[in-house]
């Protein structure tokens, strides 16, 4: 009976340390954030790319935009966590400023 819970023990720990060593996937706070959907300008994504890669380091994936009159969103995550981040550029790819949208103040 000891043998058993021994096993069953090492089989739960096993599985818990398997699903820790994937990393955290960093949720973004708001329900604004936009992922799948590409509508701004390469100027205004080049700008937004720029910028966020010279603030922080790691991978850093485009996985959204949007195009609006004033100017365009563009959506990217940061690092093996996936970390939101949001720049908000004019459509010529002028004036970009980037966001963090997760949690943490993870940079």
């Amino acid at each position: 009976m000891i043998e058993y819970a021994r096993t069953i023990a090492m089989v739960v720990t096993l599985v818990v340390v398997g699903a820790c060593a994937r990393g955290p996937q960093m949720q973004p706070l708001s329900k604004d954030f936009v992922e799948g959907r590409f509508s701004a300008s390469e100027a205004a994504v080049g700008a937004c790319s720029a910028k966020l890669a010279a603030e922080t380091s790691g991978r850093l994936d485009v996985v959204g935009s949007q195009a609006s009159g004033a100017g365009s969103s563009v959506y990217m995550r940061i690092g093996p966590s996936g970390a939101p981040w949001r720049c908000h550029v004019g459509a010529d790819g002028s004036n970009p400023t980037v966001d963090f949208m997760g949690y943490g103040g993870m940079r």
